[in-house]
Order: C-alpha cells, then sequence, then structure tokens
C-alpha cells in the first residue's frame, strides 16, 4: 500500500490539497503525532488489574464467576513468555513490531507466537465460545 501525505498546490490560481506520494519515514514522521494521541487516548490496564476489576464486576453473576474461573484457568496455562506476549499486545497497547523489540525477535515471530496463544486459550475455552 502506497503511502501519500497532503500537501497544498496552486492549480489555476486556487489552491488545492493532492495526495503526493512518501517514503516510509517521512509517512512516520507526518503521522506520528495522530499516532500518540491515539495511543495516549487508548486505557492502559495492567493484565492484573483487569482482572481484579473483572472479578469485581461479576461477584454477583453466578455464569460470568464460572466464565472468570475458566479464563483464570486457562490463564495459568500459559507460559511466563506466553503471558507476557498478552500483556504487551492485549493490554499495554504495544503494536506487535514493538513488542517484537522488547522480546528480541522478528514481527512475524510475534504473530505467530501471539495466535499460538490465542488458539491455546481458545482450546481451553472452547465450553464457553
Amino acid at each position: 500500500m502506497k503511502k501519500h501525505r497532503k500537501q497544498s498546490v496552486n492549480v489555476f490560481g486556487y489552491k488545492r490539497l493532492v495526495d503526493v506520494p512518501v517514503d516510509d519515514e517521512l509517512y512516520k514522521i507526518d503521522n506520528h503525532e495522530e499516532y500518540q494521541r491515539r495511543r495516549s487516548k487508548a486505557k492502559h490496564i495492567s493484565l492484573d488489574d483487569f482482572i481484579a476489576e473483572f472479578t469485581a464486576d461479576v461477584m454477583g453473576n453466578y455464569e460470568e464467576s464460572q466464565l472468570l474461573e475458566c479464563l483464570l484457568e486457562a490463564l495459568q496455562t500459559l507460559t511466563e513468555e506466553e503471558y507476557q506476549l498478552i500483556q504487551y499486545i492485549f493490554y499495554d497497547g504495544f503494536t506487535e513490531q514493538e513488542t517484537a523489540v522488547i522480546l528480541k525477535v522478528t514481527q512475524k515471530t510475534v504473530n505467530i507466537r501471539k495466535h499460538e496463544v490465542i488458539n491455546k486459550l481458545r482450546d481451553n475455552l472452547k465450553d464457553w465460545l
């Protein structure tokens, strides 16, 4: 997918905005502020805090408390690395690329591991899905 930026061009005395193709680095520079704004709006919560809040919300509902129990059991089957991966991507809001840098692996590896963890959780929760 080609990346573009808006640029003002004078056409017959009228200013028009046109899309001009740009390279990846210039596109990142142009869109960095928007990216930071969107990211700061995202609610950052740790997985442990999420579980604590979720627990408090579902205490009165038996079915949801059963789901919570199964979810906690499923999360306990994850290795430390799998748990961290889920934490980084789904709760800290990191992209796969950012997670790859943190874990010192490729983005493709992060993607593959993410899907493996999701499938593992899905298998553990198959009665609830």
